[in-house]
């Protein structure tokens, strides 16, 4: 046993230059170990840090690569005290002047682990470059095995640097790779076969291009809405994640049949690892490390999967001067609500049943699905005209707002209460106008 734990693998390093063409760094190779998991570093980056009042070099290995603008943010963290974010896996080392390593600390897989006196490391610094390795044996009777042996040679970066803005990324056609998905998706203990998976670019969020990963039982390969029916239970089980190129997770939508509220939003535990995009195809992990907790009830997941991905369409394109948002970002797909009860046990008013509920004036192909208290409808306005009218109809029957709205021309996202019931609404274009999605709380759906 002893020998499958502390057998590390050593890799040799070569120097490229600090920022590659596409605006990230590319340096050091080496492998982590947390939690019995293995994970190769391809990537690292060196800085001047400050934190503890003296000049200390950190170096941060990770699998993906540090931009421009994520590692800007998070020395801007570090100045303020605050705790700086790196793209998960990550091996953080810091070293004294003296080039001995002081301390390090590691997060990936859901485990965040540090240490100084079970590591060791040297650094010394080579024409602007930083060269050094370091190592921790791995203790296989600790209660979190971890351990490291990495090699690098980054070029260092000084507070007085001025970093470049990442260049946009080159984009190619899908490539010829067969979907596929494997590993386990539960909902309170019993498991559902994800067989099924594809990857979409979807309209931009927070200013960055954005994409969509659908999971499912059935085959969802020719339907032109996989992520918006998905939701309905049309495939059967289902999870439904949004996220960057660089790996932040911004939706997560949970639909399993063995769950008593069928569909809810929940983004606390669920993390990417060894995510690449690159060749026209996405690839990677997708975990809870185990069961989540949602209002007494559990589900889980934890896939290896890989699907095409080619150039982002035109109208996904994000723009040089993108609209300003009317109002701020957190919303329900950039702070989901964690795990939104979908109950009809307390009703907001007597007589509140979801066909109730307002709509807009030129509402079309209305469908309620009671199963997952969820209702949807057509309309030819536009999208922030529809949510205008929406918003005012709804507001005449009593509905208030229940924190900000986001919308855009291309998404946009309401939230409504009255009483105990409780509207989130999803408003997408679609080739005659807009298509409008409602998951709601608290109504009546005897009726439907």
């Amino acid at each position: 046993m002893t020998k499958k734990f502390t057998l590390i693998l050593i890799v040799t390093v070569s120097i490229v230059t600090l920022f590659a063409q596409d605006g990230t760094t590319k340096l050091a190779e080496g492998t982590l170990i947390l939690s019995k998991r293995s994970y190769q570093l391809a990537n690292a980056v060196a800085y001047v840090s400050t934190t503890s009042g003296e000049e200390e070099v950190a170096v941060v290995l990770s699998a993906q690569p540090v931009s421009s603008e994520k590692l800007k943010k998070a020395l801007e963290a570090e100045k303020k005290g605050e705790f700086a974010e790196f793209p998960q896996p990550y091996l953080k080392l810091v070293f004294k002047k003296s080039g001995e390593l002081k301390h390090w600390s590691a997060l990936g897989g859901g485990t965040t682990i540090g240490g100084s006196s079970d590591g060791t490391g040297e650094l010394k610094l080579q024409d602007a470059h930083v060269v050094g390795k370091a190592t921790a044996a791995v203790n296989p009777s600790a209660l979190i095995p971890k351990g490291f042996d990495v090699r690098f040679n980054a070029a260092l970066i000084k507070s007085s640097d001025e970093l470049p803005a990442s260049t946009a990324k080159k984009y190619g056609p899908a490539a010829n790779v067969k979907p596929s998905v494997t590993g386990v998706f539960k909902g309170n203990g019993k498991e559902a076969k994800l067989a099924y998976v594809s990857a979409h670019w979807r309209e931009p969020f927070g200013d960055k291009p954005s994409m969509v990963l659908v999971f499912t039982e059935k085959d969802h390969s020719k339907d032109n809405k996989p992520d918006f029916d998905a939701g309905f239970g049309k495939f059967g089980s289902a999870l439904v994640v949004s996220l960057h190129e660089d790996v932040d997770i911004f939706g997560c939508e949970v639909a399993h049949t063995a769950l008593k509220h069928k569909n809810f939003s929940s983004i606390g535990r669920i993390k990417t690892d060894n995510f690449q995009f690159a060749d026209g195809q996405v690839q990677g992990e997708l975990t809870t490390d185990g069961p989540d907790d949602v209002f007494g009830e559990t589900w889980e997941v934890n896939v290896k999967f890989v699907a095409p991905l080619g150039e982002i369409p035109k109208e996904y394109q994000v723009a040089q001067s993108t609209e300003t948002k009317q109002a701020s970002p957190k919303s329900e797909e950039s702070k989901p609500v964690e795990a939104d009860k979908r109950t009809a046990t307390k009703l907001a008013a007597p007589g509140l049943s979801a066909k109730d509920v307002a709509l807009t004036k030129d509402a079309t192909d209305v469908e309620y699905s009671s199963l997952v208290e969820q209702m949807s409808f057509k309309s030819k306005l536009p999208v922030k005209s529809a949510c205008a009218d929406l918003s005012a109809n709804l507001k005449a029957q009593g509905w208030a707002k229940d924190g900000d709205d986001l919308i855009t021309p291309k998404s946009s996202i309401l939230n409504r209460k009255r009483g105990s019931a409780k509207l989130t609404i999803f408003v997408k274009p679609n080739a005659s106008g807009s298509e409008i999605r409602m998951m709601t709380e608290g109504l009546s759906w005897d009726e439907q």
